[in-house]
């Protein structure tokens, strides 16, 4: 995606642990494909569900509290993950003895996988997701913002996120998002076929990612572009569009905070990405991994899922929109 300034959101929750009201806060991005007039939350009525031991020292807060999911049975699951274990990992395995340091890639803000508000408040899919692993683990966790995978093993034990071609030494653990631009429409989630497509009016956001691998294609569309995903999301919901193109979280996130608008396949292959570690690090490797098993298989993955993109399925090769003519 493309960067632009520090763009300005409106957030969507706020406090975990201590303090604890669902409020809008300001956001800075600095990414274009990132909704821009985000929705208070606060309406929703989300579950507080809380977390003890968690340290943000390393951004000068207090403890934030991260709703999280409200379409499946998540809060029996995350209960069971909250028990207190105890951490079966020796503290050599880890930057910062008892505790998960957990990089956080807060310069590269992205809805809604990490936010971070004006006072620091952090949350999103990766915040929730690496709350539930340190759990898993009887560690607490702290939260580290980082570039890239330089720093793994120096301030931090992994990094949300991360992508298998980043380094060699670096192992990724439990693929839970993936990367594509992705068709919005009402109705029912499916994948569409390339002459589904030909004739309609899709929108995108000016100057975005989308719009420019649009034009690698020779669909033959109407295209109609937009301020920010918001207003093009809000052009679907009406019936304005027939379509909106986007990055596929961004976009199922949008999606699940309206009424009928579901995915509709994906231009490119997604690229997959997970939980980064440091590959030399065995038992931290083995940890996690068993972590993230038992946090997928409980139900908690599911419903963080749920809770920040709907009904989004997992993308494989299969979400791909066959048969897309290419531009010359």
């Amino acid at each position: 995606m493309q960067k632009t300034g520090f763009a300005r959101l409106k957030a969507l929750a706020a406090a975990l642990v201590v303090a604890i009201s669902l409020s809008g806060c300001t956001i800075p991005i600095v990414n274009v494909e990132i909704p821009i007039d985000m929705p208070d939350l606060s309406a929703l009525k989300l579950p507080e569900l809380h977390f003890s031991g968690i340290d943000f020292s390393n951004f000068g807060i207090k403890p934030i509290t991260l709703p999280i999911g409200v379409r499946t049975s998540v809060d029996e699951a995350r209960e069971q993950v909250l028990k207190g274990n105890a951490s079966t990992l020796d503290d050599s395995a880890l930057v910062k003895p008892g505790y998960l340091s957990v990089g956080v890639k807060t310069i590269l803000s992205s809805a809604p996988m990490c936010m971070e508000g004006d006072s620091g408040s952090l949350y999103g899919m990766d915040i929730d997701l690496a709350a539930a692993l340190a759990s898993e683990m009887g560690l607490k966790v702290r939260y580290v913002p980082v570039v890239d995978s330089s720093t793994m093993g120096s301030s931090c034990d992994i990094i949300m996120n991360g992508r298998s071609n980043n380094y060699e030494q670096i192992a990724i653990v439990g693929s839970y998002v993936e990367s594509a631009t992705s068709f919005f429409y009402r109705g029912d989630p499916t994948v569409a076929a390339a002459t589904d497509l030909g004739g309609k009016t899709v929108g995108l956001q000016s100057g975005s990612v989308s719009e420019m691998v649009l034009g690698d294609t020779k669909l033959k569309m109407s295209q109609k572009t937009y301020g920010n995903l918001n207003e093009a999301f809000n052009a679907l919901e009406i019936g304005e569009i027939d379509y909106v193109l986007c990055e596929a979280y961004p976009g199922g996130y949008l999606a699940s905070l309206r009424n009928g608008i579901s995915f509709a396949g994906t231009l490119e292959a997604p690229e997959p990405s997970g939980v980064a570690v440091l590959a030399s690090n065995d038992a931290l490797v083995s940890g996690v991994q068993a972590a993230f098993d038992t946090v997928s298989m409980s139900g908690v993955l599911q419903g963080i899922r749920s809770r920040w993109v709907g009904t989004l399925p997992s993308l494989t090769t299969d979400s791909q929109i066959k048969d897309v003519p290419k531009a010359d």
